[in-house]
Formats: C-alpha cells, structure tokens, sequence
C-alpha cells in the first residue's frame, strides 16, 4: 500500500517520538508498504525551522538524509495537486495551506494519509486519514 505521512508525522517518526502510535509506526517500517512525504512538508519544516518555530534533532540536510535512509520516497509537487488544491472547499477552522496541499496530494495519488490532525475529518469525503 502505498502511504503520505503528514508533516508531523514524518518529524515523529525520524525523531522517534512516542506520540506517534504503534499501529502507525508498523504501517511505516513495513516493508509491502510504499511510504512518500511530500517535498511540501519539508518546505513546510524549512519555514518553521527559519521562524524558530520547529526544532528537529539534527540539521534540516541530516533529517532529509534520514527520511532517504528510511526509504521514505519523497514526492514532488505536480501540476494535478495545484488544480486539486483549487477545489478543497475552506472551513473556517482550517485554511492552513500547507494541511491544505497534502490533502490535495492524498486524493491525486490515491493514497490514505498518517495524520493525527483533527481537521483533517473535515475532509474524510475525499481523502483517507489513518490516525
């Protein structure tokens, strides 16, 4: 199967966070499974990273090396996930556009994503959440 991780799921998993659950961590280290990040959650960390408002374990350059070292794919940005994106109706609670554009991403590819974000279930019509 292949599986997007959320932003904050691919930073517990590199980093070994507990939060992230047993059942979710299995899903990521097994091996039938084809795990992606989006290349929007890295810019997405960048940004964070520069506004001191994310701290990883290790330089942003060793956490990407890490995620290649996991065979984690990382999946560029196309064309079809802007015109997705265009479409996802807004909810007042939530118009973070980077959630935004991995939703995009998790209906164009077909793929369910990990995320332990509540308002994602706005958004269960279209997309997949394992939590």
């Amino acid at each position: 199967m292949k599986i997007l991780l959320d932003t904050h799921t691919i930073i517990w998993f590199i980093d070994g966070n507990l939060s992230l659950s047993k059942k979710c961590r299995e899903l990521i280290v097994d091996m039938d499974n084809e795990i992606y990040v989006s290349c929007i959650s890295l810019f997405e960390m960048a940004i964070k990273i520069k506004l001191n408002k994310l701290e990883l374990n290790s330089s942003l350059d060793a956490f990407i090396e890490k995620v290649i070292s996991e065979d984690i794919n990382i999946l560029p940005l196309s064309n079809s996930h802007i015109i997705f994106y265009s479409q996802i109706p807004f909810f007042d609670n939530h118009r973070d556009p980077f959630d935004r554009m991995l939703i995009a991403t998790s209906a164009v590819e077909n793929m369910p994503i990990i995320s332990f974000d509540k308002q994602f279930s706005n958004y269960n019509d279209i997309i997949n959440v394992i939590y």
